[in-house]
């Protein structure tokens, strides 16, 4: 598992392996067995999978939400 931190680690990464296909699983946290399934499913037809964990602030319509949304 390879933890990238920057959108420069990001393109670094990206231009090493260009050649390979990329999946991506894009989740805000909280993960399950939904997840899981989703990311062994990406695995199946890449060749790297990419899964990243994002609360975007914007998608809230009640900021108590927001609020009770564990971040780290």
């Amino acid at each position: 598992m390879k933890v990238l931190y920057s959108v420069e680690e990001i393109q670094l990464w990206r231009n090493q392996i260009s050649n390979l296909k990329i999946g991506f699983v894009p989740t805000m946290g909280a993960l399950h067995k939904g997840h899981l399934e989703l990311v062994n499913a990406c695995k199946a037809k890449s060749d790297i999978s990419v899964v990243s964990i994002f609360v975007n602030p914007t998608q809230f319509n009640d900021q108590n939400d927001l609020k009770n949304t564990p971040l780290h």
